[in-house]
């Protein structure tokens, strides 16, 4: 399944998933697989098991393109190459 971390309580360990229809699902630390600390706002995929989500992790996500590159010890941003091509 998939789904979005609605709620992480960092002082007990444990979460709240929910899916594309809206149900909710809790999780704890335990069953976190994903990259870094599960915070709100990460979207996941997982199992349920028991009414719970199980084996939680990061959904993959692209990479960014950067805006910008800023030389050591200045202050101006300069232009990516493929931005000035328009």
């Amino acid at each position: 399944m998939q789904g979005v971390i609605v709620d992480f309580d960092a002082a007990t360990q444990e979460g709240v998933i929910e899916d594309e229809t809206s149900a909710r699902y809790t999780f704890d630390l335990t069953g976190w697989r994903g990259r870094g600390l599960p915070d709100t706002g990460i979207e996941v995929s997982f199992e349920v098991e028991q009414g719970r989500a199980r084996q939680v992790f990061n959904l993959p996500a692209g990479q960014l393109k950067a805006r910008g590159t800023k030389k050591a010890g200045q202050d101006q941003v300069s232009e990516p190459w493929y931005r000035k091509l328009f």
